[in-house]
């Protein structure tokens, strides 16, 4: 997610590597457990784990619902003083 759209609201302990960022996905270390999630179901980040894939990271998995479903479902987050509620979701 663009640095605006996480510093806005993001899971509790997660760093922001921007899609737009590839090449910080180095800094990750390779032992490393890591989940990448978008506010859409997860078309970018399926990009970003995809290319951590191919870099050898073992263990890079989507939120497949994205940050919205995390929220809705009272997971840990840091939200930004006033930041909105996600929208309903679709029935």
């Amino acid at each position: 997610r663009p640095a605006s759209e996480w510093m806005t609201v993001h899971i509790t302990g997660a760093v922001s590597i921007p899609y737009s960022d590839m090449k910080r996905l180095d800094e990750i270390p390779k032992y490393a457990w890591i989940v990448a999630y978008c506010a859409c179901p997860h078309h970018l980040s399926g990009i970003v784990v995809d290319e951590l894939q191919k870099r050898g990271y073992a263990h890079a998995f989507v939120i497949d619902e994205g940050i919205n479903f995390w929220q809705r479902q009272g997971y840990p987050i840091v939200a930004a003083p006033g930041a909105p509620m996600p929208p309903a979701e679709p029935h």
